[in-house]
């Protein structure tokens, strides 16, 4: 498959070897710490200097640390150091900790593309670290996905009685390395569309497929992605109408049946999930040169319409479901169009969900929206490198996200210096054992 992801590989990998991590040693934990210390001190501090008493890389550090270990606010952070006061002296060289109002006021006080591009970069370096380990090849394409979220418990504002809108936040997600591109704050959800054409232009989009719900579905954004020679499948929703009025028209019966029997045009998945059998059926039509130079000759590069029925049998009530959608997609193989549109909902189920069940995000006590993008940002990477350890670690059996998070805060060294491992090319190429399985 041209999409394979990293946690794919591991997965067929570990089909016939184990693999072990051994554990650092605290001098190597120790090396590591202040080698990725060393990388945060390049994140720009704008505090008065000569008037701060911490540098912004232990506070980064520390947050970071604390986050990892559990940490879900400001007190908490200050309450893990104050647990771990050894390694607090053995690391940063001081007695005192800082309070949590500290912890808070530099939150809100970091540059958050700043902070997002350094932990992109650790984790880009991991995932590098592994292939080249394990001899993994890089897959020929990727698929990354944009999507918006909303942190409900940030609308909030000390002493007023206006009404302050939760903060949203636009993520950029990788489906090939679990890892968050981008997280862009924005003010309302009408506002994502710029923000991600602004983001989206920056990037080297060359072999890569970018996906998004209908809302994105737009020929500014289309043309981006073109330029920057990617392809695209996007939802086709009412905001298109004439488009999405063609697709509704397009795919009756009798021509979801004529597209069944031609070659490319069909593909169906069936799978039992949440108790329920779920069957989708995905048409792709070719559209004609006319049909491009006509109704779709503003969208570049496009080349396909697909719809994708779902059925759903509940396997208990027996009660049966439908369910009809419609992209618009520069891809002309229905078998990558399928797994694409699969693909897309990984931002919500792997990155979103798990951002609200495990680091329970719509909790957050920041009210300051720089502070919680940031504190969110912190998250995403720590979830990154959960579903490494996860990988990894786990084996066939698959360690949660939730329980990792407890296992940090039950035994931090031992669960922080496999985290620090990963994070460290040459260290993990050290400590990696791979052991074939006996053949039965």
């Amino acid at each position: 498959m041209e999409f394979e992801t990293l946690r794919m590989q591991i997965e067929d990998f570990q089909s016939s070897s184990t693999i072990k991590v051994r554990d650092a040693g605290n001098e190597t934990r120790i090396r590591i710490l202040k080698k990725i210390l060393k990388l945060f001190g390049d994140v720009p501090d704008c505090r008065v200097q000569g008037r701060t008493v911490y540098p912004l890389g232990e506070v980064i550090l520390m947050l970071f640390l604390a986050t990892l270990a559990g940490s879900e606010s400001c007190l908490s952070t200050q309450d893990f150091w104050l647990g771990n006061a050894k390694l607090y002296r053995r690391l940063f060289g001081k007695e005192t900790i800082p309070s949590h109002d500290t912890f808070r006021r530099v939150l809100s006080l970091i540059r958050a593309e700043e902070l997002n591009a350094l932990l992109v970069s650790v984790l880009h370096n991991s995932d590098t670290a592994i292939r080249k380990a394990l001899k993994l090849p890089t897959p020929p394409k990727r698929i990354v996905s944009v999507d918006g979220k909303q942190l409900r418990g940030t609308g909030r504002k000390a002493d007023t009685g206006q009404e302050i809108k939760d903060l949203q936040i636009l993520n950029i997600y990788e489906q090939d390395t679990e890892t968050c591109l981008f997280s862009e704050a924005i003010e309302s959800t009408t506002n994502e569309i710029p923000h991600a054409q602004k983001l989206l232009a920056r990037m080297n989009l060359k072999d890569t497929v970018v996906t998004f719900d209908a809302m994105h579905m737009q020929t500014k954004t289309i043309g981006i992605i073109a330029e920057s020679k990617g392809d695209y499948i996007g939802g086709l929703k009412g905001n298109q109408g004439k488009a999405a009025e063609f697709a509704r028209t397009l795919f009756t019966e009798e021509n979801k049946q004529k597209l069944k029997g031609i070659d490319g045009c069909y593909h169906m998945t069936s799978e039992i999930s949440h108790n329920q059998l779920e069957q989708r059926s995905f048409y792709l039509y070719p559209l004609t040169s006319s049909e491009k130079k006509g109704l779709f000759s503003e969208w570049k590069k496009v080349s396909s319409v697909v719809c994708m029925a779902k059925t759903m049998r509940h396997n208990i009530t027996g009660k049966e479901t439908e369910e009809i959608r419609y992209y618009l997609t520069s891809l002309k193989d229905i078998g990558d169009a399928a797994h694409c549109i699969r693909s897309h909902w990984m931002i919500e189920n792997s990155l979103h969900w798990n951002l609200d069940t495990v680091f329970r995000e719509d909790d957050m006590a920041l009210s300051d929206r720089n502070a919680a993008l940031n504190q969110s940002i912190l998250d995403k990477a720590c979830l990154s490198l959960y579903k490494k350890m996860s990988d990894l670690i786990g084996g066939t059996q698959k360690i949660s996200k939730k329980r990792l998070r407890k296992i940090f805060g039950w035994n931090f060294n031992d669960a922080m210096s496999q985290a620090l491992t990963l994070m460290d090319p040459a260290t993990f190429a050290k400590s990696v054992e791979i052991i074939p399985r006996k053949t039965p």
